[in-house]
């Protein structure tokens, strides 16, 4: 019987190994990446924000993007003849014009950043809402609405994600602190350079993940700041007062109930649309009264 060259036939194999995986591994970097892809690392905003020498810092505010899939996502409540035209690309103009012309100092995302029933990929989708933020090398923040979710991303995924785009200062959670919802945070706003106040906190911004749907005694209700959340919000607050007795600026997505009952009480202003809140009065309220020099900044959901 005739004796196999098994050391001749182990090597070849092994070379031919060795020549062929890192040759499928190019291909497929190139198929799935991109040829000339990188390893990015994330550019990080300038911290602390601070107000400038003439006493001035600009939020700009955007609430309820609905973002889709750009292009292909048609508008919503306009008019028959606007609609052929517009799209969520006039989004995306928008809020470029508004950066341009308002140079904030700070952009606040305040949910419902995507639509997930109209959002094929949450990912891709976020990249477009945040585009215009992105490039402009402005400082932003998010936090998520009720729609956010529902397309390819959980709420603690969406996050993440936004935690780690370009000039965002977005936290998953606070550390230290076990906290209802994904997306609860404080940023704090600095005394201008060379000012008694340049390593002091003078404005304190909280950001509160509302939630979205929920069932309450059988019926489907919004979401609510819970308990964790103010027990959270009380003690970095109070940390903050002490150091420095500052205004603050809460935002959150969905309406108190609050808000709605105004249209009993009387109120100023135009009331052009129903209040879609929660069914539960969570104390959120009455925690921002305690805080003496808070005031929040909610939207419809």
């Amino acid at each position: 019987m005739r004796r196999r060259p098994w050391r001749r036939t182990f090597f070849v194999d092994l070379l031919l190994l060795l020549f062929i995986l890192p040759l499928v591994l190019f291909v497929l970097r190139v198929a799935f990446i991109g040829g000339d892809a990188e390893v990015r690392v994330k550019r990080s905003a300038e911290l602390p924000l601070r107000f400038s020498s003439d006493g001035g810092f600009k939020i700009l505010q955007v609430a309820d993007m609905h973002y889709g899939n750009g292009l292909v996502t048609r508008c919503r409540d306009v008019l028959p003849s606007e609609a052929a035209r517009c799209s969520d690309l006039n989004s995306t103009l928008f809020l470029k014009r508004m950066i341009e012309a308002e140079k904030p100092d700070l952009i606040a995302f305040t949910g419902d950043n995507i639509f997930g029933t109209s959002a094929t990929d949450a990912a891709e989708s976020l990249f477009k809402v945040f585009r215009p933020a992105m490039e402009s090398g402005t400082p932003w923040a998010a936090i998520l609405g009720n729609h956010d979710q529902e397309s390819t991303m959980t709420r603690e995924e969406l996050m993440s994600f936004i935690s780690l785009m370009d000039f965002s200062v977005s936290q998953v959670n606070p550390s230290g602190f076990v906290v209802d919802g994904y997306g609860n945070y404080d940023t704090r706003v600095h005394g201008a350079w060379g000012s008694d106040l340049a390593n002091t906190s003078v404005l304190n911004l909280y950001f509160l993940d509302s939630g979205d749907r929920v069932m309450v005694g059988g019926v489907r209700t919004y979401g609510w700041i819970r308990d964790s959340q103010l027990t959270w919000l009380h003690t970095i607050s109070e940390e903050l007062q002490r150091r420095y007795l500052a205004p603050a600026l809460s935002f959150f997505h969905i309406p108190i109930p609050e808000v709605r009952d105004l249209w009993f009480r009387g109120f100023v202003g135009q009331f052009q649309e129903a209040v879609a809140c929660s069914s539960v009065k969570s104390g959120i309220l009455q925690s921002l009264s305690l805080n003496g020099r808070c005031e929040s900044s909610i939207h419809r959901p």
